[in-house]
C-alpha cells in the first residue's frame, strides 16, 4: 500500500512539472531484460541482473514480485545506471519466487514488464529404506539464457562441498545414494546457463536418521567341506542395529545373485550357513546383505567364491589347475597343495600366491602310493584385513586311480659295474602284500623276499650263481585290493 501511495504521489508531481512547463510525455522507456536471478545459498538473498533499457531518458528501475502474470512492486532504484538488486527480504529459503522488472523514465512513465525469471528452490526428502535423499527443484526458465543442465552441490556435516552430479536440462531430480545416519547433509541446485552464468538455488539441509546400518559385512570364506559342500561364513559389524539378513548366490555362468535364505541374528555377529546344493566341481558366487525395515537390501558384503580344483594326467605328469580364491578384502597370504596317497591328508608342497596350476611327474611319488587312488586339494589363506579377519578357504577334492602297472626286467648283469648290478620287479604302487621268489632250472631257491623294496644282487648265500637263466614268481596285492601273480626267467649275464 505504501508503495502504491509511492507511486501516485510520483506520477502527480511529473504531470504537474510537464503541464507547467510543456507537453506531456506519455511515452513509455522501452523495457529492460531480466539476465539473471540467483539465491545467494548461505543468505537466502535474491541477486537480480539485468540488461539496461536503451531509451534515454530512464530515471531508475522498479522491481516486482510476478505471481498470476501480474507484478507486485518492491522496490524502485533511482538510478539509470543500475543493472542489479539485491532482495534481502526475499523468501527463497520457503520457497520458488518470480520476478520481473520496468524502467521508469524522467516523465514517471513506466516500461512494459520485462521478461520473468524465478528462484531455484530445492526441496529434500530421505528415503532411508533406501539410503538416499531424493532432491528436487523446480525448473529455471530458458530465456534469455538455455539451461545446459544442473549441478548438485553437497555439503556433509559442514564440511568441504562437492558436486554431488549433475543432470540434463530436462531433469528436475537427483537421488543421492548411499547416506549416512546422523550426518547433516546440505544441497544446492546450480543452474548452469550457456552464457557462462548460473543460478544457485536456495540451500536445503536436514539430517539424516534412520536405523544404523552395518559399516562392514565380511565374508569370512567359502570352503569345501568333508562331505562334498560348501561351508560359508560372515562376520557382520557388532555396533549394526539391523537384525535381518539375506544370503544370496551366484552359479557360475549366471548373470544375477539369487535369493538362499534368510537370517535373523540377535547376539552374535556371524553367521555360517552350510550350502549341501552346490556342485563343488563348479564355481560359486556368494554374499550377505542386511536387510533394512522396509525389506530392502542397505549393504552388501563382499564377495565370497569357493576354488575348484581338476587334474589332468598325461604320459608321465599330471597337471593340477585351479581357480584362486575370489573376494577376499585382505587377498591371499599364501596356499598350499594337500596330499593323499591312502594314508590321510598332507602337506604336499607350498606354491605361490599367483600360481594357480602345478605340475607332478607320477614317477615322483608312485613309492608313496599306499591306496587305490592319489587325491589333492588346494588350501588358500587370507592376509588379515582390515577387519583383523583372515579366513581360510579349501578346494574340492580331484583323485586320480592309482596305476597298477608291474614291469620285470628279463636280464641283468651283477658283475658290480654300477651298471644293471640288481634285479627288482619295477612297480608303479606300494604294494599291500609282496611275495618275489627266484630259483633255479632245478627248481632250488636263489632269493626269496617279501619287501617290494630289496633287490637280487645275482648270489646265493652270498656266492655268485652262474651266469644262465632263473625262474621268477612274483605274487601282489595292489593299493586297490588286486592281486596279481606274474612268473618268468631272467638271464643273468656276467661280463668278466
Amino acid at each position: 500500500m505504501m508503495y502504491r501511495i509511492f507511486y501516485i504521489a510520483i506520477f502527480i508531481i511529473c504531470a504537474v512539472f510537464n503541464e507547467v512547463f510543456g507537453q506531456a510525455d506519455n511515452d513509455p522507456p522501452d523495457s529492460p531484460l531480466l539476465n539473471l536471478v540467483t539465491v545467494q545459498p548461505e543468505s537466502g538473498f535474491t541477486e537480480l541482473y539485468w540488461k539496461k533499457s536503451i531509451a534515454p531518458d530512464v530515471a531508475g528501475y522498479v522491481i516486482y514480485y510476478f505471481k498470476n502474470n501480474e507484478g507486485f512492486a518492491i522496490d524502485t532504484i533511482f538510478n539509470p545506471e543500475a543493472n542489479s538488486y539485491l532482495n534481502v527480504g526475499s523468501g527463497s529459503k520457503f520457497r520458488s519466487e518470480a520476478y520481473v522488472i520496468a524502467a521508469l523514465d524522467t516523465a514517471g512513465n513506466v516500461s512494459p514488464l520485462s521478461n520473468s525469471l524465478s528462484t531455484i528452490f530445492v526441496e529434500v526428502a530421505p528415503d532411508t529404506c533406501r539410503r538416499m535423499l531424493k532432491i528436487k527443484w523446480n525448473f529455471y526458465e530458458p530465456i534469455p539464457y538455455k539451461v545446459n543442465e544442473y549441478r548438485v552441490i553437497v555439503t556433509e556435516n559442514g564440511g568441504n562441498s562437492y558436486e554431488a552430479g549433475k543432470v540434463n536440462s530436462g531433469e528436475n531430480h537427483f537421488d543421492l545414494n548411499n547416506i549416512h545416519n546422523g550426518v547433516n547433509y546440505c544441497v544446492v541446485v546450480e543452474a548452469l546457463l550457456e552464457n557462462g552464468q548460473k543460478s544457485s538455488s536456495n540451500k536445503q539441509c536436514l539430517q539424516v536418521k534412520m536405523q544404523k546400518d552395518p559399516e562392514w559385512i565380511n565374508a569370512d570364506y567359502a570352503t569345501v567341506g568333508d562331505n562334498g559342500e560348501i561351508l560359508l561364513s560372515f562376520s557382520v559389524d557388532p555396533e549394526s542395529e539391523i537384525r535381518s539378513y539375506r544370503l544370496e548366490r551366484k552359479r557360475e555362468g549366471e548373470s544375477e545373485f539369487s535369493f538362499v535364505k534368510d537370517f535373523t541374528i540377535n547376539v552374535s555377529n556371524n553367521i555360517r550357513y552350510t550350502d549341501n546344493t552346490a556342485d563343488i566341481s563348479k564355481k560359486h558366487y556368494y554374499r550377505m546383505a542386511a536387510i533394512n525395515n522396509c525389506g530392502i537390501p542397505s549393504v552388501y558384503s563382499n564377495i565370497a567364491g569357493n576354488m575348484v580344483a581338476e587334474i589332468k594326467y598325461s604320459g608321465d605328469i599330471m597337471t593340477l589347475s585351479w581357480n584362486l580364491y575370489k573376494g577376499w578384502r585382505g587377498g591371499i597370504l599364501n596356499q598350499e597343495v594337500a596330499a593323499d596317497f591312502g594314508e590321510g591328508p598332507g602337506e604336499f608342497a607350498i606354491i605361490l600366491t599367483q600360481d594357480s596350476s602345478m605340475s607332478i611327474r607320477y614317477a615322483d611319488l608312485m613309492y608313496m602310493i599306499s591306496g587305490p587312488e592319489i587325491c589333492f586339494y588346494i588350501i588358500a589363506n587370507e592376509l588379515p584385513n582390515e577387519l583383523g579377519i583372515a579366513g581360510t578357504s579349501r578346494s574340492n577334492k580331484v583323485c586320480l586311480p592309482v596305476e597298477e602297472k608291474v614291469f620285470v626286467p628279463n636280464t641283468f648283469t651283477p658283475d658290480n659295474d654300477n651298471i644293471n648290478d640288481l634285479f627288482k620287479p619295477v612297480l608303479s604302487f606300494m604294494p599291500v602284500s609282496y611275495l618275489l621268489v627266484i630259483t633255479d632250472t632245478k627248481n632250488t631257491i636263489v632269493f626269496k623276499t617279501s619287501s617290494w623294496q630289496d633287490s637280487w644282487d645275482g648270489t646265493k648265500d652270498g656266492r655268485p650263481v652262474p651266469s644262465g637263466v632263473y625262474l621268477w614268481y612274483l605274487k601282489i596285492t595292489t593299493p586297490a585290493g588286486k592281486k596279481i601273480q606274474k612268473s618268468g626267467t631272467v638271464t643273468v649275464i656276467r661280463n668278466r
